[in-house]
């Protein structure tokens, strides 16, 4: 879930606040979005690089004869409200981690404020997800293997490279619900189901193989980079 990898608390600036403090909060946290928040710290809006650089860049004084007034000053100064997306995108602290990276895969979005229920409670980003991809086989094999136990005692998963291979006794639709609980872990990749164990053998055939792709775990599980 995103509450997992997201970056909580989130940096936000008010919407009253002048664009040079946004612009150097953005540089100085290296962000690339802000949350913006009202006197009551409710979500109004986020301003991003891609906002700020819709501003006219002030006049180089070194290209003319005479030194003319930035724009900036000539006009005013502009507020974070006033360059602000009043109607931003957000997603829920439990919203699955695979749906956002499609989402950041579709779009040009890198960062997304992250709700609960009316409250800002954190920022996902990229990055954030990146760093999941990329967690160490050992933690996310307890993790897999703490949901495997919600299947039965016997159950047991081994992970390389982010593949996870599931080993149990079970029949199949047990084998299906021990993937699909592996494939909402953070790091996973891909899942299989290898054969049973072998004081289990019968004369069935063994399970089939699983992967995140695969339509026996649903595309919006996990964070594979076979569903991006």
């Amino acid at each position: 879930m995103v509450e997992e990898i997201m970056t909580s608390p989130a940096v936000t600036v008010r919407a009253d606040a002048s664009v040079e403090a946004a612009t150097r909060l953005l540089a100085e946290r290296r962000l690339t979005m802000l949350p913006v928040v009202d006197a009551g710290s409710r979500l109004v809006g986020v301003v991003s690089e891609a906002d700020l650089l819709g501003l006219p860049e002030p006049s180089d004084p070194r290209a003319h004869l005479r030194p003319t007034r930035p724009a900036a000053v000539e006009k005013g100064s502009t507020t974070v409200a006033e360059l602000m997306v009043r109607t931003p995108h957000t997603t829920s602290e439990h919203a699955d981690v695979a749906e956002v990276a499609a989402l950041f895969h579709r779009t040009a979005w890198k960062c997304l404020p992250v709700m609960r229920d009316e409250q800002l409670v954190g920022v996902v980003s990229r990055s954030d997800i990146i760093r999941a991809m990329a967690r160490d086989d050992d933690d996310v094999e307890d993790d897999v293997n703490r949901l495997l136990t919600e299947i039965g005692p016997d159950w047991e998963a081994r992970v390389t490279n982010g593949v996870v291979t599931i080993t149990g006794p079970g029949p199949e639709r047990q084998a299906d619900a021990a993937a699909s609980l592996a494939a909402t872990v953070v790091g996973v990749r891909a899942i299989r189901a290898s054969e049973a164990h072998p004081e289990h053998h019968t004369s069935e055939p063994p399970p089939p193989w699983w992967t995140a792709d695969n339509r026996r775990v649903p595309p919006s599980s996990g964070t594979g980079v076979d569903q991006l």
